[in-house]
């Protein structure tokens, strides 16, 4: 004979263990977040402008493993900043230099 044992365990759905994980993230550049299902959406202030950072949550996750891919996005959007930066700053012209060039290929 089987014998049934009940128990008070549950599942929990990942919408619940996204909120779990999310009332114990602690990040210390979050300005404001926000939390949709599986999705943490956290906005933060940087010295270039307010970006948001989204992580989608997965069952295997932890908050170490979340707070890791929230600094991997946030040092890599701030990469792009400072190669944007870079970029301009190494490829700038003045106005008057490109309206030179256009006023030169219409007279040539």
């Amino acid at each position: 004979m089987t014998k049934l044992i009940k128990s008070d365990v549950q599942a929990l759905s990942l919408a619940d263990f996204t909120q779990e994980l999310y009332e114990s993230l602690v990040l210390p550049y979050e300005k404001d977040s926000i939390v949709r299902g599986n999705l943490i959406t956290v906005e933060v202030e940087t010295e270039y402008m307010p970006i948001k950072l989204s992580v989608a949550v997965q069952f295997d996750d932890t908050v170490e493993s979340l707070r890791e891919r929230f600094d991997a996005q946030l040092a890599e959007n701030i990469d792009d900043f400072e190669n944007y930066e870079r970029w301009a700053r190494d490829n700038y012209e003045h106005a008057s230099v490109i309206q030179g060039r256009a006023f030169d290929s219409l007279t040539c």
